[in-house]
């Protein structure tokens, strides 16, 4: 008899304060080699593992990961069942990415994700932050750069921290291209913030024409620091530098427009 499980949580410890545990957040069966589908092959003679739901909100569902795929592998590593799985799982932190091995619809695909924490976690963090004084971002701009956050006290801004594989980022970003047009000139900044390598950015940017702040966050420092540990996290920081509201997951355009216009 097959067992769900969902993914567990593992314990990582970041500037002396204990951490949510990474999550991937599926639940899923093992499948023995010799009942997996013949087109995903190889398999361990443990099999791969068929996830069975994937959790609202968790990296999993930002990916675009769907019941019925079939986990083949992880990190350039052939899964042997459950345990190939969890064990990876388990020695990552917060933050950390994944490179997945994925079988859907008799084809193979190649997913990356950033490990988040459950969504409660998640809430709890983000949440210390506000009524806060804004920490300092430490990546580099490749974007129409906008300073030091330090030097931006007197306007309004935006952080948005996204990822191109992320699909709830890529819905919001005409909304807050939108906004930024609409309130660049009352003292709005907006600066989007991710973690990927720059040829990935680059050739992201080239194509969509972002007209705001882009700002390369290499080493995940500043994901760290306003824990954006899910995509996208919206930071907004009022004109004396104090985050005032952190908002989690993808958003329209009318409601970050409300937002902005209670920092103007």
């Amino acid at each position: 008899m097959r067992r769900f499980v969902s993914l567990i949580l593992v314990v990582v410890a970041f500037g002396g304060a204990e951490l949510p545990k990474a999550w991937l957040g599926i639940s899923f069966e093992d499948i023995p080699a010799a009942q997996a589908p013949k087109e995903y092959a190889p398999f361990a003679e443990e099999g791969p593992v068929r996830i069975v739901k994937v959790f609202k909100g968790a990296s999993a569902d930002q990916a675009g990961l769907k019941a019925g795929d079939y986990l083949l592998g992880i990190n350039g590593v052939l899964l042997h069942g459950r345990k190939t799985l969890l064990d990876t799982i388990q020695s990552k932190s917060v933050g950390d990415m994944v490179d997945l091995k994925l079988g859907r619809n008799g084809k193979m695909l190649k997913q990356k994700l950033a490990l988040s924490p459950r969504p409660e976690d998640m809430r709890t963090l983000t949440q210390t932050l506000v009524g806060s004084p804004a920490p300092e971002l430490r990546g580099k701009y490749y974007h129409h750069p906008a300073g030091l956050l330090s030097k931006l006290k007197g306007k309004a801004v935006l952080l948005d921290f996204w990822a191109t594989w992320c699909g709830p980022c890529r819905m919001t970003l005409p909304g807050l291209q939108a906004v930024y047009e609409r309130y660049k000139d009352k003292g709005l900044v907006v600066i989007g913030i991710s973690s990927e390598d720059s040829g990935t950015l680059n050739a992201f940017q080239s194509q969509n024409k972002l007209a705001y702040s882009l700002m390369q966050d290499a080493g995940g420092l500043g994901m760290r620091d306003y824990a954006a540990f899910a995509y996208p996290t919206l930071v907004l920081i009022d004109r004396k530098g104090i985050v005032q509201r952190v908002e989690v997951g993808g958003h329209d355009e009318e409601s970050i427009d409300r937002w902005v216009r209670e920092l103007l």
